[in-house]
């Protein structure tokens, strides 16, 4: 397929999404999916916003919390992200995932000590974890 082809695609594909979004503007899913399709096309500042949108639209859905947390971490906006990983951990305390990927935030946003206990909980959730065993070692180094 041509790049003005594939171009063509993209465009019309997003108009698309901008006109569920006039239809639905309430709908978690079409923030959703247009996030998605943003973060394909590495627009990833306007892929955040779009999963906050979803996010903060369905509060209670574990998945669209960790979509936005992703998406702002993935942007930059390590801070917000933290909140909706921390929301998505209200949401399934006792999901390894969840503390995983609050423990990656933390230490990401210099909370070693938290980041570590988040670790913690991870792996006594899924003992062997071995991304969690890795990154629980990266932090241990720095604390050293």
């Amino acid at each position: 397929m041509s790049s003005l082809s594939q171009s063509s695609r993209i465009t019309e594909a997003e108009s698309w999404f901008l006109r569920a979004r006039r239809l639905a503007p309430r709908d978690p899913s079409v923030h959703h999916h247009y996030g998605l399709f943003l973060s394909a096309q590495a627009r990833l500042p306007e892929a955040a916003s779009a999963h906050l949108e979803a996010a903060t639209l369905s509060r209670t859905d574990y998945e669209l919390a960790l979509a936005a947390a992703s998406s702002l971490r993935r942007a930059g906006r390590c801070e917000e992200a933290e909140f909706w990983y921390r929301h998505a951990l209200g949401l399934r305390p006792d999901d390894a995932r969840s503390h995983a990927n609050l423990g990656a935030i933390l230490h990401l946003n210099g909370k070693y000590r938290q980041a570590a206990a988040a670790y913690r909980e991870a792996l006594r959730l899924q003992p062997g974890d071995p991304t969690t065993i890795t990154n629980l070692g990266k932090l241990a180094a720095l604390l050293a």
